[in-house]
């Protein structure tokens, strides 16, 4: 294909094509109509927590949150000592823009968020503070410094602006056809739906005079308008929900579909500026329920609204070497970076967790990857280490983000507003690893947040979840029970305290207007208790508090207290029977569950599960057709009924659930997998492979996927050669994966025993693997790299700590490594070499190449002991008590497990786990195993001499 130079891409936060379908269908979105008719459209998967900042820098810069460091839409201020909005400074990672700059091409950024302070690009940006109203309209609008770069388009800019209360109602009619109907004095949302109007207005104005005016190669605008509408006035969208009244229903129902007409609109205006040769690509970061998946009140807590955000947004791509009308499947956010590098014919970074959309282009771009962008030298035009967010800005904005929900309203005590922002940083950063599987480092965080704030139930369910993924099904059960015991009686005492303060509240109210000679009002009495028990509540005029100072305080714990849903918990109690093979208790906690709206698709999957568990298979598929009815594109239920029909040995009606599944995620392993198995039901077998042969290129590391196919190929295909190839790929993996379960760990693990796998046949050659040897700190890792070094494997050190009393044969370590955690871009020159990681650390290897994973365990007294004498040695000082010594073996063996869960879940992981004294025992044996995990060609006649048995100076019978 020929690469174009020009791209324009179109931001629609929170588009949803549930909306824009049918607007489409009525001929009221034309140009987005004309746009996917000429090109290739589908879903794009969000990433979790869906908040807007978040995903929007991961559509920026290919990577996920704990990747690029934009974790919230607050943080605190440089000097610990205030919060402020989300920044790019906190952006660790190169946006799109920034690596076009260092290949000398021009961007034009406009509204991203974060985008604040404007970046000093090759171009021009505009940032997410741009449009914002900071003023009353009479006392003058100054554009805010650092908004706009150049500084020169600062006047030019600012002029294009629209404030809200330039907007007059001939603007509003096509929103509130019946706008002559609303009560203004009252009725806030015309003033909250002018706001939105005018800053969208703004944005627009500012992209279409920079297109036409400006030079170009990338020419970037985001639009917020869509999410501000839907949080505003999705509720009043149709069909009227039972709690929606008549009267605001006939006012606000048409706002939402306004408001996507009004982006077609400026959509077409984009399109006939920016020309037929620039490849125009629309995207949202996630879609927003439009139907009866709408909840019907918002959680009281920071980034409550997002509960209305759905998990796909869409995609749409066309311009020169794009397919044309042509569906996508399986795109997520991540790829919007790699897709726009490959337009420009420049490779993405295998640090990137995006790919290009190859399914849209015409003939696939042949462009390759390298390492990662962090490392390539040059001006990308980020702002330099030392810049500070101008003051000013930072109020302005978080006061925005007050009044649209996000967060919470600054209290009195600074400290403790700076602790909580940090806390929401980290929950979000929790969530955030748990989307990508990494559930040993999100585990970490929930624990500590835990002990930090025990009566926070979502902390809890949280580090719940990485436990349950990890299955540490003890643990699982300390959660629940604190949760269904203490946690449940803090509840129902809060219950009882709020009721106590509202009683106050009405006492109160009756005293002051019986004070006053004045008769109660019913619906003012209720204002006033929403006022009082609300912290958050803002009176129309200013006026005093019914209660105290010290009682809004104790109102305040109360309500945190009250946070808490009794149905979650009893939902965790179940998921906790059923990891204890409890069945049939498990199946009966749920169904005395009621339907709680928080959990009801779960809880009915979860039944589902259950009843197919125990073969009350009728049952099981009620249950799963009633979690399609409440969300039709719920691919597990999909699953589910697939499983069915696969026992009934229904096979075309298997087939079928299956192609419901894939048709609405592609990238669905075990869809394909159960695809393949039905059409082998059918006999028919040429697609059965290709359905086997796409599970497993999505999921390598199948070993189900692995014997089915070679069964196939050898059986029905008669190609035996291929099979030959599978069954020893299927027989690889069970032996790495015994039981193919994850180990339960207690809190109280015994000293593993797991021996060193016997491989039959040597893995394949090591390519380029990462081989990583791993153990805990004094475990026997050097001795390993020793032998590595002696059988004459390439080593990836720089020998920066030098031999010593420690280790006389040296430690082989690679500086860079200890800072695995925060930065990993140099681990491209690991590929076909060995590398010493820490076991801490050894979960944190990022995704992006494949990894054989030798990993040493040793009595954990020896261990304990080693790490005294060598901490004596460098002049540390320490507590070494008994009971110390006890918490420290009692935490190296829940992290020995945890890890090794984790790294056994991975797909792109080989795992090979060895005794220290095994080695010891028998150096020889040992050899051969790390020889054929290494994929021969190492000489183990020379790694065996290595062993050094005189160094094994701290042994378990010569502890105390």
């Amino acid at each position: 294909m020929t690469l174009n130079k020009k791209v324009l891409f179109i931001g629609w936060d929170a588009a949803d094509w549930k909306v824009i379908h049918p607007l489409m269908d009525a001929g009221k979105m034309p140009h987005l109509q004309r746009l996917v008719e000429r090109g290739a459209m589908g879903r794009a998967a969000t990433l979790h927590p869906p908040l807007s900042p978040m995903l929007w820098t991961s559509i920026a810069t290919g990577k996920r949150p704990f990747k690029h460091g934009i974790h919230g839409f607050s943080e605190p201020t440089p000097d610990g000592r205030g919060v402020r909005p989300i920044t790019n400074l906190s952006r660790t990672a190169k946006a799109v823009w920034n690596i076009l700059n260092q290949n000398g091409l021009r961007s034009t950024v406009i509204g991203w968020w974060p985008s604040h302070p404007a970046e000093p690009i090759h171009g021009v940006t505009v940032s997410d503070h741009y449009h914002k109203a900071s003023r009353e309209f009479d006392k003058g609008w100054p554009l805010l410094r650092n908004a706009v770069h150049p500084p020169e388009l600062h006047d030019t800019l600012a002029e294009l602006r629209l404030h809200p209360q330039e907007i007059v109602g001939p603007m509003l009619t096509p929103f509130l056809p019946h706008l002559d109907k609303v009560d203004r004095e009252n009725d806030r949302r015309p003033s909250m739906l002018a706001k939105t109007l005018a800053e969208c207005v703004s944005i627009h104005s500012a992209a279409t005079w920079l297109i036409e005016n400006r030079p170009w190669d990338f020419f970037a605008v985001y639009y917020d308008a869509i999410d501000h509408f839907c949080h505003g006035f999705m509720k009043y969208h149709p069909p009227r929900q039972p709690w929606i009244g008549e009267a605001d229903f006939e006012l606000y129902s048409n706002v939402v579909s306004t408001a996507y007409i009004l982006h077609d609109q400026m959509l077409g205006t984009l399109l006939a500026k920016a020309g037929e040769d620039a490849n125009v690509i629309l995207m949202s970061d996630h879609g927003f329920h439009p139907d009866h998946l709408r909840p019907r009140s918002i959680p009281d807590f920071p980034a409550g609204p997002a509960i209305e955000h759905s998990p796909y947004g869409i995609f749409a791509i066309a311009g020169p070497g794009i397919r044309k009308d042509e569906p996508l499947f399986g795109v997520t956010i991540l790829d919007l970076a790699p897709t726009v590098l490959a337009l420009f014919g420049l490779p993405a970074g295998r640090d990137m967790d995006g790919r290009v959309v190859a399914g849209a282009f015409e003939e696939p771009p042949k462009v390759g990857t390298i390492p990662s962008w962090e490392d390539v030298p040059g001006d990308d035009g980020r702002h330099p280490p030392h810049t500070r967010l101008d003051p000013v800005a930072a109020a302005e904005a978080m006061e925005q983000l007050v009044a649209l929900g996000y967060i919470e309203k600054p209290g009195e005590n600074i400290e403790e507003y700076v602790e909580s922002t940090v806390r929401e940083l980290r929950f979000n950063l929790i969530e955030a690893c748990q989307d990508a599987d990494r559930h040993t480092e999100a585990l970490e965080i929930g624990r500590d947040l835990c002990r930090r704030q025990p009566d926070d139930q979502r902390y809890a369910l949280k580090r719940f979840v990485s436990c349950q993924a990890l299955g540490l099904v003890a643990e699982m059960r300390e959660i629940v029970d604190d949760m269904d015991g203490r946690r449940r009686k803090m509840f129902e005492d809060a219950v009882q305290r709020v009721s106590w303060f509202r009683d106050l509240v009405i006492e109160r109210y009756e005293a002051k207007k019986t004070a006053a000679g004045e008769a109660p009002d019913p619906e003012e009495r209720e204002r006033e208790i929403a006022y009082e028990l609300n912290p958050r509540a803002e009176p129309e005029t200013p006026r005093e508090f019914l209660l105290k100072p010290d009682e809004r305080k104790d109102l305040g714990k109360a309500l945190a207290e009250r946070r808490y849903q009794p149905a979650i918990t009893d939902f965790l109690q179940a998921q906790t029977l059923a990891a204890e093979r409890r069945w049939l208790e498990a199946l009966d906690a749920l169904q005395r569950l009621e339907r709680a709206p928080a959990i009801a698709p779960a809880l009915l999957l979860q039944s589902a599960d259950l009843l197919r568990r125990i073969g009350r298979l009728e049952e099981a598929e009620q249950a799963y057709r009633r979690a399609l009815g409440v969300n039709p594109d719920n691919v597990h239920a999909h699953l589910g009924i697939c499983r069915l029909a696969l026992r009934r040995r229904d096979y075309r009606a298997a087939a079928e659930a299956a192609s419901e599944c894939v048709g609405r995620l592609y990238f669905f392993p075990m869809a394909h997998f159960l695809a393949g198995v039905a059409c082998i039901g059918m006999r028919d077998f040429e697609q059965a492979r290709v359905s086997l042969q796409t599970a497993l290129s999505q999921n390598p590391h199948f070993p189900q996927a692995h014997l089915r196919l070679a069964r196939l190929l050898k059986f029905r295909l008669n190609d035996p050669e291929a099979a030959r190839e599978h069954f020893r790929w299927h027989r690889e993996m069970r032996q790495r994966h015994p039981g193919l379960a994850a180990p339960e760990a207690q809190h109280d693990l015994p000293q593993d025993q797991e021996t060193a796998p016997k491989l039959d046949t040597p893995l394949p050659p090591l390519g380029e693997d990462v081989f990583v040897v791993s153990g805990l700190p004094r475990s026997g890792t050097s001795m390993l790299m020793q032998m590595l070094d002696a059988g004459g494997m390439s080593i990836l050190t720089d020998r920066v700590r030098e031999a010593d009393e420690d280790n006389p044969k040296g430690y082989f370590e690679f500086e860079a490594a200890k800072r695995l955690f925060r930065d990993q871009a140099w681990l491209a020159d690991a590929r076909g070499k060995a590398l010493k990681v820490v076991a801490p650390l050894v979960s944190s290897l990022p995704a992006g190449c494949n990894y054989r994973v030798l990993l040493i365990e040793r009595d954990y007294a020896e261990i304990l002991a080693s790490q005294a004498k060598m901490i004596v040695r460098r002049g540390e000082s320490i507590e070494d008590s008994p009971d110390r010594r006890e918490r420290l073996r009692r935490e190296y063996a829940r992290l020995i497990a945890q890890t090794k869960a984790a790294l056994r879940s991975r797909q792109d992981v080989r795992l090979l786990v060895l005794r220290h004294e095994q080695i010891l025992r028998d150096p020889e044996a040992a050899a051969l195993a790390i020889d054929r995990f290494a994929g021969g060609g190492l000489c183990a006649a020379r790694m065996a001499p290595a062993v050094d048995r005189s160094l094994h100076r701290n042994r378990a019978a010569l502890t105390p």
